[in-house]
């Protein structure tokens, strides 16, 4: 019972020390009381110690390395991580700094219990606990809910290499040491745990760079890059794609170098820096171009489409995806081609090439039911739909969203529903079925909430204000306006030009994710791009509505002029034929 009591008392001091670190303010009393709530936390103090062993053991501080990995070992016995580090240590020391090492522990182990002692009597004169914050102590529970997840998933991976690291920790081949270290990096990556995939991804890398082949260092900067990206620290992620370019560079490998340069751009992108992804597009298209890498090179263009697209410079975007298109072609990529003609269709659809859209729409949906893509037909019909609807052809419009929501009823692309739900809610409000718009605009906007995407919420909100309005509720309606304020997207958005659905819709739920890790700056960029692209939207749908309005002003000419016409004929044919009669009768 005292060898228990006491060990609770060292936990409870190691707990206040760590939550001092992270930034809170607690005594030992309530550090108990988060013990009593979590008893694993003694796996996040094992974490902590390896860690903290792991920096020291990088500074060849050994002493402190081996206090630390000792009272990793103590919190948890059965663990043979620390265990292993330990004799790493005892291995690479000599006899007599060994022993000035273990004597420095003994020292370090007297100075906590001191501390410990000093720990409790604060507490026995504490008359009560400080309490904390509702809102700190339920930050403090969910980080240790994650933390708790994040070391079961450690530890398994850990015990999955642990045989394989000692002996080659034990042995003195350091490229199957690296090779092991990039196993465990990878499989922490694709684990989501990027903090200790980078740190193997470092020390496979330390090796590499004084053991290994160029080509293996490059691609092992690679991975870092890619973990970095993952975690959404996008430039770190570019400056270690940058190293691994330049060593490309040395080396004279185009073909390595084009598919970083290709790799940063789409940094670049991610981080709305679309100047230099158009640029980082290019030199890597340049140069897949001349290697011949046409694979390489269609799906660069498609990517570089894809950017001038996001910035409405549509003529750029149609030169770039008719590239792609042409290579798609030669390389008779047939599943490749239907969503590339729908992104052509949607890039002349919103330039108001009606004809030329349409004929793009067609061609992809045929495309895409042939090879099987019923979630990127169900886009290309949603797209048809939209003619349809500015043409003011509302019930042929349905006939379009209806089979485009039936394909995704059997999917999990819950974005293009809420898509496809707001644009049939359009053609049902303008051909005068408010109460059937009604249920489809809450059905999206729900949708909408949940995935968290704005943009689609305010335009649901602007259409049913409107309805609202309309059917002469304006109390709803009001309320409706005042939430729609609160988005400040009103005056940006425009419920009557219908939304398009491509390709890059299908990753809207990752875009989504890396939205809450883009840096202040990347978010003002962001905005201004989205403000510079919805004014272009605007004036793109005026120039669309103005043609349509000087088409239907065309076509009225052109039937006047031929009713005039048929009058006079009919007319004239008339008097002729009553002349003849009376020629007749007065012969």
């Amino acid at each position: 019972m005292k060898i228990e009591k006491l060990y609770r008392e060292l936990l409870t001091t190691l707990v206040i020390s760590l939550l001092i670190i992270n930034g809170y303010s607690i005594t030992a009393n309530t550090a108990v009381s988060y013990l009593n709530v979590r008893q694993d936390d003694k796996r996040a103090l094992y974490i902590e110690h390896i860690k903290k062993g792991d920096k020291f053991l990088a500074e060849k501080n050994y002493a402190a390395a081996m206090f630390e990995y000792e009272k990793a070992a103590e919190l948890m016995p059965y663990e043979e991580e620390p265990k292993l580090k330990m004799q790493s240590i005892e291995a690479t020391l000599g006899t007599k700094e060994l022993a000035e090492v273990k004597k420095k522990v003994e020292q370090a182990k007297r100075e906590e219990a001191e501390q410990l002692r000093k720990a409790k009597e604060a507490e026995a004169e504490s008359a009560k606990p400080v309490v904390q914050e509702k809102e700190g102590f339920e930050s403090f529970l969910v980080e240790r809910q994650k933390q708790s997840a994040r070391d079961s998933i450690r530890q398994a991976i850990f015990d999955a290499f642990a045989e394989e690291l000692k002996i080659v920790e034990q042995g003195n081949d350091m490229l199957a040491r690296s090779a092991v270290y990039r196993k465990i990096a990878d499989a922490f990556k694709e684990a989501r745990d990027e903090e200790i995939a980078i740190k193997y991804y470092q020390k496979a890398l330390e090796i590499e760079q004084e053991y290994g082949k160029q080509e293996d260092v490059s691609t092992v900067y690679e991975d870092i890059a890619d973990a970095y990206y993952e975690s959404g620290d996008f430039q770190n992620s570019i400056n270690s794609y940058e190293k691994s370019l330049s060593v490309k560079q040395k080396a004279g490998d185009k073909a390595g170098v084009s598919k970083v340069l290709s790799n940063i751009a789409g940094v670049y992108e991610t981080t709305y820096d679309y100047k230099n992804a158009i640029d980082y597009y290019q030199q890597s298209a340049k140069l897949k171009d001349s290697i011949a890498d046409e694979s390489g090179l269609k799906d660069v263009m498609d990517n570089l489409g894809n950017v001038y697209y996001k910035q409405k410079v549509l003529t750029s975007a149609i030169l770039s995806y008719e590239k792609a298109e042409k290579i798609i072609k030669k390389l008779d990529i047939k599943e490749a081609l239907g969503p590339v003609y729908n992104k052509l269709g949607v890039a002349y659809y919103e330039m108001g090439n009606l004809v030329e859209a349409e004929k793009f729409f067609k061609e992809s949906r045929k495309n895409l039911y042939e090879t099987g893509n019923r979630k990127e037909a169900a886009m290309a019909e949603n797209n048809l739909g939209n003619l349809l609807f500015i043409n003011n052809k509302y019930e042929e419009a349905i006939e379009y969203y209806e089979r485009s929501l039936a394909s995704k009823k059997t999917g999990d692309y819950e974005y293009g529903r809420a898509v496809t739900m707001f644009n049939m809610g359009n053609a049902y409000r303008r051909s005068g079925n408010h109460e059937k718009a009604l249920e489809l605009y809450e059905e999206s906007k729900r949708i909408s909430d949940s995935l968290e995407f704005t943009t689609l919420s305010a335009k649901n909100l602007k259409a049913l204000a409107a309805v609202y309005n309309a059917v002469k509720q304006f109390e709803k309606a009001e309320l409706l306006e005042k939430e729609l304020d609160t988005l400040e997207l009103s005056s940006s958005i425009s419920i009557e030009f219908p939304v398009s659905e491509n390709e890059m819709d299908l990753d809207i739920k990752k875009t989504q994710e890396i939205l809450s890790k883009l840096s202040e700056e990347a978010l003002k960029r962001k905005d201004i791009v989205e403000a510079e692209s919805n004014n272009k939207m605007a004036d793109l749908y005026i120039n669309t509505l103005n043609k349509q309005y000087m088409k239907e002003q065309s076509r009225s000419r052109t039937f006047l002029i031929l009713s005039v016409v048929l009058g006079a004929v009919l007319l004239l044919t008339i008097i002729l034929a009553v002349r003849s009669s009376r020629k007749n009768k007065g012969t």
